[in-house]
């Protein structure tokens, strides 16, 4: 299935099967990727990034809406990224 498959599909979810989506995905994403030491983050932000996750699951109407265009806005700045990172070798 292509990345551009799996978006389609995900966007058609209802928006709790989307956020329970991205839960799981966050969750897993250490072993879909097998983090380098690089990629690895400190205890301060990990335990920043766990109490947001709280908060939200606390206080869903804080999240904000998934659209198609947060997922456009998504992609450019994970293109940037891969982009800087790629010339900075």
């Amino acid at each position: 299935m292509s990345v551009e498959q799996i978006e389609k599909t995900l966007l058609q979810l209802p928006r709790e099967d989307r956020r329970q989506f991205a839960d799981w995905f966050y969750r897993h994403e250490n072993e879909i990727f097998g983090l380098c030491d690089e990629d690895e983050i400190s205890p301060v932000a990990k335990a920043e990034i766990l109490r947001r996750s709280e908060e939200l699951k606390a206080n869903p109407g804080l999240a904000v809406p998934v659209t198609d265009e947060w997922f456009e806005n998504l992609k450019c700045q994970l293109a940037d990224a891969r982009s800087a990172k790629t010339s900075a070798r």
